[in-house]
């Protein structure tokens, strides 16, 4: 039987050295939002190893009958300008590894990537096309890095590699939260398996508030959301110039 999930991308436990809620808070936040699945992706910095199949007990422990939290890991490059989202390891790969060598282990291992908030640290600048083979998507829009609306730099690297585009919420507190979710339909009994196949599979659509924000030829388009976001960017720079003058 198929069912339709809701499923929220990229979040922060206190399992990650920024991250501010438990795992139970996450499940029990999202729940209360009729989130079903949220897929978690804590930071690599500071992991270790040994601590993944702990963390992936804890998990499922603080999965609840409404929302299930499923294990995964944010890679980043030596130099830290790059993220990549991964879910589907059974294990933990190292830390600050250069970024073509993540994706080609994460591929190996039958996991998927996701290119992380390209617009953090000018990472787009530093994406190289040698990546599109290994990804399973580019994160059009990251609340913590893109604001109220996607990204134009996300949305030209999704034009240029015809990679699918993701939302990602990238929860470490509540101030971080947006309605960023995919819509997913599944019909096995092995969620995580199901979810990390249909990514490879590209069946899954991102939304915000409920709304599909691709169109049939898979173009990026939120025209209230973008508004919002110019005016904000707008009276962040008015606060700028303000505080410059009384200085």
């Amino acid at each position: 039987m198929k069912r339709h999930l809701n499923v929220v991308f990229h979040a922060h436990s206190d399992w990650s050295y920024d991250g501010h809620w438990t795992l139970q808070q996450i499940a029990r936040f999202f729940a209360r939002r009729g989130v079903d699945v949220v897929m978690m992706s804590e930071h690599d910095t500071g992991f270790e190893p040994a601590r993944f199949e702990e963390y992936r007990a804890e998990c499922a422990e603080a999965s609840n009958d409404r929302c299930t939290l499923i294990p995964g890991i944010e890679y980043s490059s030596p130099d830290n300008d790059i993220h990549i989202l991964t879910w589907g390891l059974d294990h933990f790969l190292e830390e600050h590894r250069p970024v073509l060598e993540t994706l080609q282990r994460v591929k190996a291992a039958g996991g998927v990537a996701i290119f992380a908030h390209p617009i953090r640290r000018q990472a787009f600048a530093k994406f190289d096309d040698a990546f599109v083979p290994y990804l399973d998507g580019i994160e059009v829009w990251n609340r913590k890095s893109d604001g109220v609306a996607p990204g134009q730099e996300a949305k030209s690297l999704i034009a240029r590699t015809g990679l699918p585009a993701t939302v990602g919420v990238d929860f470490h507190q509540l101030r971080h939260y947006w309605p960023l979710t995919h819509r997913f339909e599944i019909k096995g009994q092995n969620l995580e398996n199901e979810l990390v196949g249909a990514i490879q599979d590209r069946k899954f659509q991102p939304m915000v508030a409920g709304r599909f924000i691709e169109d049939s030829n898979g173009t990026v388009s939120t025209p209230v959301s973008d508004s919002l976001e110019a005016l904000r960017r707008q009276l962040k720079r008015l606060r700028f110039w303000s505080r410059k003058r009384k200085s």
